[in-house]
C-alpha cells in the first residue's frame, strides 16, 4: 500500500466517522457517497494503457451530487468540496486527452484533490459544530 493511498484512506475513515458522529444529514449523505465511490473505485480495474472509465463515471456522479448540495444545502463547505471535485474531474479529463502523461502525476493529483474534498467535509463538520455552539444575537441569556 502506497503512503498516499494510506493517508487518503485514513482521511476517508476519519471524515466518515466524524460525519456519522457529529455531522448533519448533508454531511452524513456526503460521507456515504464518498465511501461508496471509494469502494467502487478500488474495485474497478486500473491499468496504464486505458483511461479508468469506472472511476471517471463515479467521480462525475459525485460532482453532480456535490453540485446539488452546493446549490441547495446552504452550507459553505459544499462549495469548496464541489470545486475540489471539479478539479479532480479536470485531472481525469486531462489524462484521457493526454494519455501519455506520467502515471505518478495523474494518480498523485487524483489523491490530492480527493483529499481536499474530504478536508472540506471535515471543515464543514467542525464549522457546523462551532456555529451550533455560538448563541444567536438576541437569544435569551446572551449579552446585547
Amino acid at each position: 500500500m502506497s503512503p498516499i493511498y494510506a493517508v487518503s484512506l485514513a482521511l476517508l475513515i476519519v471524515s466518515a466517522a466524524l460525519a456519522t458522529w457529529r455531522g448533519g444529514r448533508w454531511e452524513r449523505a456526503t460521507a456515504a457517497v464518498l465511501v461508496l465511490v471509494w469502494i467502487g473505485t478500488t474495485l474497478a480495474p486500473f491499468d496504464s494503457l486505458n483511461p479508468p472509465w469506472v472511476p471517471i463515471g463515479l467521480d462525475g456522479a459525485t460532482l453532480l451530487f456535490l453540485l446539488y448540495l452546493a446549490l441547495y444545502s446552504r452550507r459553505q463547505w459544499t462549495i469548496w468540496a464541489t470545486a475540489f471535485q471539479f478539479l479532480l474531474m479536470a485531472n481525469h479529463l486531462a489524462f484521457v486527452r493526454f494519455h501519455e502523461l506520467e502515471q505518478w502525476a495523474y494518480v498523485t493529483a487524483y489523491y490530492v484533490w480527493g483529499d481536499a474534498v474530504l478536508l472540506a467535509l471535515i471543515a464543514g463538520i467542525f464549522w457546523r459544530e462551532r456555529k451550533a455552539a455560538e448563541p444567536a444575537v438576541g437569544d435569551a441569556g446572551s449579552r446585547e
